[in-house]
């Protein structure tokens, strides 16, 4: 498949939309960028695109990839309708959420896709620049086979290595992308970094050692972890962490650990963390917005802001 004949239409323009943008057009496609009046917009042209209405984006273009915020996305999707619903042009996410959850309406004409990085945008661009891809998910819902053939190039031309783009449903990306956010890499391992060091400055310990043993090392034992795998990990370690990590680290997570990791799932599969979530956002985003002042205050924020530097 030729995606360099087949112009893009690239609906949002901030930490996905900007990285599929970039590496599109250094990949030789036509990329036209939707999007709304702001900073997405005035970045767009910094970069060196000319930003343009959604509904101009899609007038001119075959391929439509939604890239906006996931509670953005059913009312702009909404809007532009009109333009794909009688199967002309090809939808696309790179995550599930809207589509998985009936946010949006399904047209039975029209070829949806997903094609997303397993990372944030700006990983993903960082990579593409080093000459380097990311692991990737694609799935496909349509009645014509060019959606696979199109997904699959846009999937390679965005950054994406073919070898590790593991195809699913969109049902399965969206709850396994949900779950791994909420217990792993947004819940769960930072709020066990944020405790940790806490705990540690409680006893009298230095925030630098704190932050050091319990933050900046965490980074080093995942890409040990990713590089040597699961088993030969504890060969390379010594054998007082070994031990240590073995006979503490159940403590932490035990049997009532893996049951609430079981009702986060359920809470995700039977809609209700998605309707909680809606619910934040039409309240303003209280919650969210009282735990970013919180983090910007933190001793941990300052820990890391003085020796920021010194580990680069």
């Amino acid at each position: 498949m030729d995606l360099t004949q087949k112009p893009i239409a690239i609906l949002g323009y901030g930490n996905q939309g900007r990285a599929h943008a970039l590496n599109l057009r250094d990949s030789g496609c036509q990329v036209r960028v939707g999007a709304r009046p702001g900073v997405g917009f005035e970045l767009a042209r910094k970069d060196g695109f000319e930003p343009m209405p959604f509904e101009t984006a899609c007038d001119q273009s075959q391929i439509l990839m939604f890239l906006l915020p996931d509670l953005v996305i059913p009312s702009v999707y909404e809007r532009l309708a009109p333009y794909f619903k009688d199967g002309q042009r090809e939808v696309g996410f790179c995550h599930g959420y809207a589509y998985h959850f009936g946010r949006i309406e399904k047209f039975s004409k029209t070829g949806y896709f997903l094609a997303g990085p397993k990372g944030a945008g700006v990983l993903l661009r960082d990579t593409f620049e080093r000459g380097k891809t990311l692991p990737g998910v694609l799935a496909i819902d349509s009645p014509r086979k060019e959606t696979r053939e199109i997904a699959i190039a846009y999937a390679r031309a965005v950054g994406l290595a073919h070898e590790t783009l593991v195809e699913t449903t969109f049902e399965e990306e969206t709850e396994c992308d949900l779950f791994g956010e909420q217990v792993v890499l947004c819940g769960g391992l930072l709020e066990l970094m944020e405790t940790a060091f806490e705990v540690l400055v409680e006893s009298g310990q230095t925030p630098e050692m704190a932050f050091l043993e319990c933050c900046y090392e965490a980074k080093l034992i995942l890409d040990l972890w990713l590089h040597e795998g699961p088993a030969n990990l504890y060969k390379k370690i010594s054998p007082t962490a070994f031990y240590g990590g073995m006979t503490r680290g159940k403590r932490l997570v035990d049997a009532s650990s893996r049951e609430k990791m079981r009702q986060a799932l359920q809470e995700i599969k039977k809609g209700q963390f998605s309707a909680e979530w809606e619910q934040e956002a039409l309240a303003g985003f209280p919650q969210l917005k009282a735990r970013q002042q919180s983090a910007q205050e933190s001793l941990l924020e300052k820990t890391y802001q003085a020796l920021k530097q010194r580990l680069q």
